[in-house]
């Protein structure tokens, strides 16, 4: 018998009253991945299987198909799940903004929430079905996200995902189908209603990318849309998204504009949605009370080699008039191996938002720093829970 080329263990989370593993056999072919989490007190539950599948990779290819346990592509508009069955394409990853985080327990339907549906929902406020909240760690300010297991996580994602241009021709495309996670981190073999989704990307000429995505869940909602992208010369890239969903009593439609642009000194995104009062998608069916505007603006200025500075204003209001909205600010600075930042943010709600962090970063060892664009550093920018109530 051939012995595997490469076989891992890796601890994610270690401790005694929880802690996650992950086992992968490795080949030039594919990947056989599985993933659990245990307690090491005898007296807890058993192991709870969290993600299982095998990747095959497609020689001379960048497609690759994966059974077993995925995460739905969702585009510049769609839902994101947690589903097991099959995922085809040249990439099933998430949308940047989406928080994916494997060790965080979801009650119901596994759907995974954004960047932006976290910050509309701190103050320990529960992400709707999903059951996880939103607070910050009182150290740093940086955004913790925690379900109802009492695991937490830092949140480790944009608020606003950059717009990805397609190369010519119709390469870029993702196809899944299956059935939707239920109860994930909770119990292991829980699986609800069937799910399927498809993502087709092209690059067009004249500079255009058109992309194609749709999503049905079985006896709940069929959605599908279009999203337009192109850059604008030197100006930065804009994109359109427009989508219609149909339940089975209502249809509604979905809109979506953005802009961003990248450079040495100065750095923009924009963001508006606007959707009717009937549109539903898979992230949004237990909503009653769905968005109506969700406004997203952020800029960052390099100000010196070393120092940045940015700001970010959100604003988002529901159908039934509900109306939220924030501006943060942050400001960085390099010190020798480490960086001094502070964050202030206040929601224009209210007058009891306010909120100002200092702190101090120095890493111990070789290891080096990520590199943020001034747009993803806003995620720890915003107001204490309480301002949004």
């Amino acid at each position: 018998m051939r012995a595997p080329e490469s076989v891992a263990l890796n601890t994610r989370t270690f401790s005694p009253a929880y802690s996650s593993f992950n086992a992968q056999v490795l080949s030039d072919a594919g990947a056989l991945d599985a993933s659990f989490r245990t307690s090491l007190d005898r007296n807890m539950e058993a192991a709870t299987r969290l993600e299982s599948a095998y990747t095959y990779r497609f020689e001379d290819s960048s497609e690759q198909l994966r059974v077993g346990d995925a995460v739905s592509s969702s585009g510049m508009w769609g839902s994101t799940v947690r589903y097991g069955g099959m995922q085809y394409g040249t990439s099933g990853a998430a949308r940047a903004d989406v928080i994916t985080s494997s060790d965080l327990a979801t009650g119901g339907l596994a759907v995974l929430p954004t960047v932006a549906d976290a910050l509309f929902n701190m103050g320990g406020a529960t992400l709707g079905p999903q059951n996880l909240s939103v607070t910050r760690a009182w150290r740093t300010g940086a955004l913790v996200a925690s379900d109802a297991l009492g695991r937490s996580v830092a949140i480790d994602a944009p608020l606003i995902a950059r717009t990805r241009l397609a190369e010519p021709g119709c390469a870029e495309v993702s196809i899944g189908a299956g059935r939707v996670r239920r109860d994930y981190a909770i119990t292991s073999n829980e699986y609800g209603p069937t799910f399927a989704n498809t993502t087709v990307t092209c690059g067009l000429p004249l500079g255009f990318t058109v992309e194609g995505h749709g999503e049905y869940l079985a006896d709940s909602v069929t959605a599908i849309g279009i999203g337009i992208a192109r850059q604008l010369g030197p100006f930065g890239v804009a994109s359109l998204a427009y989508a219609s969903s149909q339940t089975a009593d209502r249809s509604g439609w979905y809109t979506k504009v953005g802009f961003e642009r990248e450079g040495e000194l100065i750095n923009i995104a924009l963001r508006s949605r606007l959707q009717s009062r009937e549109f539903r998608s898979v992230d949004g069916l237990a909503n009653d009370d769905p968005i109506m505007q969700r406004d997203l603006a952020s800029v960052g200025v390099n100000v010196m080699d070393g120092a940045r500075l940015s700001v970010a204003y959100a604003t988002q209001v529901t159908w039934s008039r509900e109306r939220m909205n924030f501006i943060a600010l942050q400001q960085s600075l390099a010190l020798g191996r480490g960086s001094l930042s502070m964050n202030a943010g206040h929601s224009l709600t209210d007058d009891l938002g306010s909120s100002v962090f200092l702190s101090y970063k120095r890493p111990f060892g070789f290891g080096l720093r990520r590199s943020l664009s001034s747009i993803e550093e806003f995620i720890p920018l915003l107001p204490e829970g309480p301002s949004f109530d």
